[in-house]
């Protein structure tokens, strides 16, 4: 040590913590019983509504299972243009739903 020593790198994950855990990640909750669908949810259900959102113009949305941010949009857009206000923005829930003449 002394004039001109060059200090340790510093690596993340280094002094003694874990790495992050690997593998899959927990497979989220199904959907409420009574259909409501909401980000994070994923499935058959969700697959089903990107396909309509996709098919009614939603060309962003991604048909994936898996109800992301761009399925969020979607349904909040969705719900803008028809002036709904009974579920949650972003929430693809009974309101929603009789709207897209699913119920």
């Amino acid at each position: 040590s002394g004039a001109g020593a060059v200090p340790e790198p510093v690596v993340p994950g280094a002094g003694g913590a874990a790495p992050a855990p690997t593998g899959t990640p927990a497979p989220a909750p199904p959907p409420a019983a009574d259909g409501t669908l909401r980000p994070g949810d994923r499935g058959p259900e969700v697959r089903a509504l990107q396909q309509r959102l996709f098919g009614q113009g939603f060309t962003y949305v991604s048909v994936t299972g898996v109800y992301d941010d761009r399925t969020r949009r979607g349904v909040a857009q969705l719900q803008r243009d028809r002036s709904l206000t009974g579920d949650p923005e972003g929430v693809y829930g009974p309101a929603t739903r009789r709207a897209f003449g699913l119920s």
